[in-house]
């Protein structure tokens, strides 16, 4: 299964019993379920959301398998577009389960983090823009992925000639002049022109907290059983 997305957060929350916080997070996977199954339309998924406390740390990830990808991008007719349709539907749930977290656990806007990591579908959209800057050949490209991929990419024999196909008909960059020329002097480096700045007080440890668990939420599959696995980690 390839990981299509994954988004880690952090946010500030009040303290909750064992059971309030298995009952938030089975709440927040639930809102966050319902929103890929509404915004991301692919025929199957995996979805997993690992939650712990002091405060909240959380990690999802929504996964899929290449069968399942193909068909999700040939949904949207050009396959290049279709792959930006299928990363902007990623992005997008991923940025909602943020702020599901923070109105499930109580949290305000100001007092939370988040990142997200591109996963597979950012890879394939590099591995199209390496084509056609002309860093890779389109066969470079597709030993590339099937490396990556191994036995997904064995499976998705649709899949691979039709990214094949795709990479080989991708329009080329136009080849870019050099605007470098070591005549030139160097530019002042302008933040060492300024201040320096004073040394950073260190951020105070977070209180201790009477217990600690961490939830793992997961739906191995569209319309498969929910699991849930609840550990108190000290």
């Amino acid at each position: 299964m390839l990981d299509l997305v994954t988004t880690s957060f952090y946010i500030k929350s009040p303290a909750f019993d064992k059971a309030a916080f298995e009952h938030h997070s089975s709440e927040l996977f639930d809102e966050w379920e319902a929103q890929v199954e509404a915004h991301l339309l692919l025929p199957d998924y995996a979805l997993t959301l690992v939650l712990e406390e002091g405060s909240i740390k959380g990690r999802a990830k929504i996964g899929a398998y290449a069968a399942a990808l193909y068909f999700g991008i040939g949904a949207y007719g050009d396959f290049m577009s279709g792959l930006g349709t299928v990363r902007d539907q990623a992005v997008y749930v991923s940025n909602i389960l943020f702020e599901q977290a923070k109105s499930e656990f109580s949290c305000s806007s100001e007092r939370g983090n988040t990142k997200r990591t591109g996963g597979e579908i950012i890879y394939l959209q590099r591995i199209f823009e390496r084509v056609q800057a002309g860093v890779l050949t389109p066969d470079q490209a597709i030993q590339d992925v099937r490396a990556r991929w191994g036995e997904e990419a064995v499976s998705s024999p649709g899949f691979m000639h039709e990214l094949a196909a795709n990479l080989e008909a991708a329009p080329r960059f136009p080849e870019q002049l050099s605007l470098s020329d070591e005549s030139w002097p160097d530019c002042p480096d302008l933040e060492s022109l300024g201040k320096e700045p004073g040394p950073k007080l260190p951020r105070p440890p977070d209180p201790p907290i009477p217990q600690h668990y961490r939830i793992e939420i997961w739906r191995p599959g569209r319309g498969e059983k929910k699991k849930l696995k609840l550990t108190k980690v000290r």
